[in-house]
């Protein structure tokens, strides 16, 4: 047999690649002589750089940047010959901020402009960024000034570099004359499944202001902010996609000319998933908790679906099923927790690779009857 392990991470506990690989070790214990490929996958947000990595034998770099609050610090990204694979979340992430820290009227995407300045000076043509996870809101216009665009006031002035979500009612005028010019041959593909505009009640600050510190006060101003940003450009701030990341979607699209793409389409297709399963027998995926939505386009079930193209079924193993299965049934051959026993959270987390080990013995045993 041949058979693909190609799981997202287990959110909390492993990492795909450490997932795909405790899978596949346990499975040749059973069935040595299988022929097996891991392929780690990512949906575009946490582990997108190493999912790619692992697939095309890129190289992790470290970047000097800074985080959402200006501060300095290093980030890594991947290359693979002339393509640069970024998580914008290694420079403004709202995991590199204390609660206490969190503030999108002065968080800023500068740093992701300095990553992007770096990859550039390398001599990268192409682009792949993941935008998830961001402490910001300022509609990319911090990475924009990292980049080389200068904002003007009303009286005439240059506004300071790092500006955050609550700085962009000041902009009167954008002058985007000083853009890096490595950017004109680039090409960006922005890994983004969140569909939300720029502004409104289903917009970037309404949506996920609050869990990036922002107050109802915050949030009410914060989306004037973004109106008048993309009335800047001639926007009217309704274009699905634009309000990830803070709204940084939005100057990836539209100032920068990225394609936003779904995330996980985009791994698939970087990791050649499809070539690998044209002539394969079997593929295992999985992810730290399945519900019906898992169902409905998220990573696992876009695996199922190009699997399908070759008629080669899918199992899903993840950490938890929970609720109502029967939409999962339909797009895998099967469903299975790895969960073992009654436990805490905490005691199921620690057990993870473990609890993987064993699923795999058992499913090898199964495939050898």
């Amino acid at each position: 047999m041949k058979v693909i392990f190609a799981p997202d991470s287990y959110k909390g506990a492993l990492r795909a690649e450490k997932v795909a690989g405790t899978m596949a070790a346990a499975w040749q214990t059973i069935r040595p002589e299988d022929e097996i490929i891991t392929i780690p996958l990512s949906d575009g947000g946490e582990g997108m750089a190493a999912a790619l990595a692992a697939a095309g034998n890129g190289n992790f770099i470290t970047v000097p940047t800074t985080d959402a609050l200006q501060r300095k610090i290093n980030a890594q990204a991947v290359i693979t010959g002339n393509i640069a694979v970024l998580e914008s979340a290694e420079a403004n992430g709202i995991e590199k901020l204390s609660r206490q820290e969190l503030n999108p009227l002065a968080a800023t995407t500068f740093g992701v402009g300095t990553m992007i300045n770096h990859l550039l000076d390398r001599n990268c043509t192409d682009l792949l960024i993941g935008i998830g996870g961001s402490a910001t809101v300022d509609g990319g216009a911090g990475m924009l000034q990292a980049l080389g665009a200068k904002f003007i006031d009303r009286n005439g002035n240059q506004l300071p570099d790092g500006i955050g979500g609550g700085s962009l009612r000041h902009i009167a005028r954008v002058d985007l004359d000083g853009i890096n010019k490595k950017l004109a041959g680039c090409r960006i593909k922005v890994a983004c499944d969140v569909t939300n505009p720029l502004t409104g009640p289903l917009g970037s600050a309404a949506v996920f202001g609050p869990q990036k510190g922002a107050t109802g006060e915050m949030v009410t101003s914060l989306d004037e902010n973004l109106a008048h940003w993309a009335a800047l450009f001639n926007d009217d701030g309704s274009h699905p996609g634009d309000g990830a990341a803070g709204g940084l979607g939005f100057a990836l699209r539209k100032i920068l000319g990225a394609t936003l793409v779904s995330g996980a389409e985009l791994v698939l297709e970087y990791s050649n998933f499809d070539a690998a399963a044209a002539d394969a027998d079997l593929v295992i995926t999985g992810e730290g908790c399945s519900d019906e939505q898992t169902a409905y386009g998220k990573l696992c079930s876009i695996v199922a679906a190009h699997a399908a193209k070759y008629d080669v079924p899918t199992i899903l193993v993840s950490g938890a099923l929970k609720g109502d299965c029967t939409a999962l049934e339909k797009v895998f051959l099967a469903c299975f927790s790895i969960a073992r026993g009654p436990a805490t959270l905490d005691e199921a987390i620690a057990a993870t690779e473990k609890n993987l080990r064993h699923m795999a013995i058992n499913l090898a045993r199964i495939f050898s009857i």
